[in-house]
Formats: C-alpha cells, structure tokens, sequence
C-alpha cells in the first residue's frame, strides 16, 4: 500500500531545479532580454543633511556600483500616459521584468568587467532592499518599486517579477553616474533615438 504524501520518481527540488534550467536554457538565451542593474550603495553616498536628496558636490550624490548584465526572460516597456498639467507635460514609463531564480541564486548572472553578482540571493527574503536600485533599459533610467516572487514549488519561488517607473531627468539633477541619460525626452524629435 502507498503512502499519500509519496512523491513519485522525481522529488519537488529536482522538478523545480527543472523548471529553472529549461527557462533559462530555452527561454532567456533564446528570446530573452539583458538589462543593466547599478546596485544602490549607502556607504558611498552622500545626502545633503537638510533636504535629504543627493549631495551636489562633485564627490557627492547618491551612487551606484555596476552596471551588472543581468538576463531576463522578458523585458517589457509600456509608454507611460501623458498627464498634462500647469507645469506642461509629463510622462513617466513603466517597465516589467520577470527574472528566472537562477539569476537569483547567482548562477546565471556574470558580467566579465563587474565579475560575479550574488547579492540578489537576498531577493526572496528582503525584496525591500532592492528598491533605491536602478535599471537601465533601452537608454532609460527606472527605479523597481514592487518586486513579486512567482511560481512557488513548496517553499521555493522560481521566478521574480519586478515592476519598474521611469527616472525622469529632473529626478537625476544629483546622481552624476546617470547624466548620460538625464538628455532623454520623450518629446524629444522623433528621429532622435
């Protein structure tokens, strides 16, 4: 007589361990998308005491190490919607990510300038601590405000959503390691990008 709680032929760990390589193997490296991630450093950052945004100073601003390559299954941008106001126009994009949990566990994600990353092992316990982070997509500068464990075998996950806005250039007067992208305007000419 068989017990209910019996497995079967594979165990949970190795269909999970499953799902994660056939992703990243027939997915990611095949359709996928690579974004760059600048990991949000406290220790190198300089806030300006009364107004608590980053320090001008040469030396000081907030500041980032990266950019990290990482490989996501998908990449998707969505126009943000144009609000129009006494001040004139604003527009704010939102980009959506899903990232296998090999990235995660640190397995997928290596850059040759910036080595190995692994501080995403920290994801599914402290999601939190990844938001003063940015992204860099499509030469645009986003900051993730919600992260989502998906796709939880047992007490596993086995992929990351990550919900992005868009940095809008007057948000990036201070943070001098993004001004190459501070010149962006979505109403820019049009054969401008």
């Amino acid at each position: 007589m068989r017990g209910e709680q019996v497995s079967g032929r594979f165990s949970i760990n190795h269909e999970r361990e499953s799902i994660i390589f056939g992703t990243a193997k027939d997915i990611v490296r095949t359709v996928g998308n690579v974004v760059d991630w600048w990991v949000y450093s406290a220790t190198d950052t300089v806030i300006d005491p009364i107004y608590d945004v980053g320090d001008s100073g040469e030396l000081g601003g907030r500041r980032w190490n990266g950019p990290y390559k990482v490989p996501v299954i998908n990449a998707d941008l969505n126009q943000g919607v144009t609000v129009t106001t006494q001040q004139g126009f604003y527009n704010t994009d939102v980009l959506m990510l899903t990232i296998n949990m090999d990235v995660i566990d640190g397995g997928g994600l290596t850059d040759g300038a910036m080595g190995i990353f692994n501080g995403f092992k920290y994801m599914p316990t402290n999601p939190d601590a990844f938001l003063r982070d940015r992204i860099v997509y499509k030469n645009e500068v986003f900051k993730p405000v919600h992260i989502d464990p998906r796709g939880i075998l047992t007490e596993n996950y086995t992929l990351f959503g990550v919900e992005c806005h868009q940095v809008n250039a007057e948000e990036m007067i201070n943070d001098l390691q993004f001004q190459e992208y501070a010149n962006y305007t979505a109403f820019g000419n049009r054969d401008q990008y």
